[in-house]
Parts: structure tokens; sequence; C-alpha cells
């Protein structure tokens, strides 16, 4: 909210975090933490002075919804460092060998890093029925992207089953023609 706050403002103007925070309802010490976790990020500058205050250093097309998640924290594991995470008492997940929950975090987690780095700041000052088709459309988009990797990976799981069909024909004809052999010479050595 408080980096959308920003982004409606014209580039000339700044916001100082009690304004900030009055218009969103939110204390002071709030804002200025998000502040100063923007600004670390290179989000947000600083301007000194009467008129100074915080405000972007890009335009609001320019930042995406996933740096400044990221900026605050909130950047998703991947499913290594997720099954690290909760291992509890373990060195490593109790899971770790068969887990129903690492895909499941890994679709979810990549479908939100996708739609958070393809909005815009800017995309969130539409309104919120253009935001909400804005989001429908990338939600879609990312959903047709995970359906395709979906299919190619049947297709590999298929042909690593031939794969291993034929490893498994290839060792019997083997185990059969070592058998074979191992009795014609056994013959001729008689």
């Amino acid at each position: 909210r408080c980096a959308v706050r920003l982004a409606a403002l014209k580039p000339t103007e700044t916001l100082s975090a009690p304004e900030i925070a009055e218009s969103e309802g939110l204390s002071v010490e709030y804002v200025s933490k998000f502040m100063l976790l923007l600004k670390r990020a290179e989000l947000v500058r600083t301007v000194r002075g009467i008129n100074g205050g915080f405000a972007l250093t890009k335009a609001p097309s320019e930042i995406s919804l996933k740096e400044v998640f990221d900026a605050l924290g909130s950047k998703r594991q991947d499913s290594e460092e997720f099954c690290k995470s909760f291992a509890g008492k373990s060195e490593s997940c109790t899971r770790s060998g068969s887990c129903s929950i690492r895909p499941f975090w890994k679709i979810l987690s990549s479908y939100v890093d996708e739609v958070t780095r393809e909005m815009t700041l800017n995309d969130l000052l539409l309104g919120e029925a253009a935001t909400l088709a804005l989001t429908i459309e990338l939600a879609q988009k990312n959903l047709d992207h995970l359906k395709k990797l979906e299919r190619e990976l049947s297709a590999r799981q298929a042909a690593r089953a031939h794969s291993v069909s034929k490893v498994e024909s290839t060792k019997t004809l083997f185990t059969e023609t070592t058998e074979e052999f191992a009795k014609k010479f056994e013959g001729q050595a008689q």
C-alpha cells in the first residue's frame, strides 16, 4: 500500500512517512520500516528539506510487484530451501524422499513469482476492475504455461518409462545371451 501510494505521485512529488501513515491508516514506525526496506532495495529514494519525503527511484511501470515483495522480505523459497527450512529437529525433512508438499509449493511459488514479476505498481493504479482483469489475464497466461510444463513432464516421464523398459529388455536379452554362451562354452569344454 505504501509503494502504491508513492506510485500515484507525480515525478516531482514526495510524501513523508507521517503523510503515508495517515493516508493508509498505519503507524509512522511501520511505514518508516517499509520505506527503509524499499530504500535498501533501491526502489525508493529520500528527498531532504521542507518538502522532502519519499519517492520512487523509477517510474511505477518499471517496478514489478515481485521487486516490491522481495524488498519487503517475502521472497519465496525454492523447493530445496523450503524443505530445509521445515526440517524440524532433523538435519533434513523426514519426507525428503517422498513429499507431496514440495511439488505443490514449487508450482505455487512459480505461479506467484510469474504473476508478480509481470505486474507493476502502475498496474495497481488502474482501479480495482482493471487490476482484476489484468490479474485474471496474467493468471490465465501462467496457467497455460503450467499446463505446457505438465505436458512436457508427462512426455519426459513416458520417455523415461520407455527407456526403463528398453533397459529391462536389454538386461533380459543380455542375461539370456550370457546363459546361452555359458552353456555352449561348457559343452565345448567337456
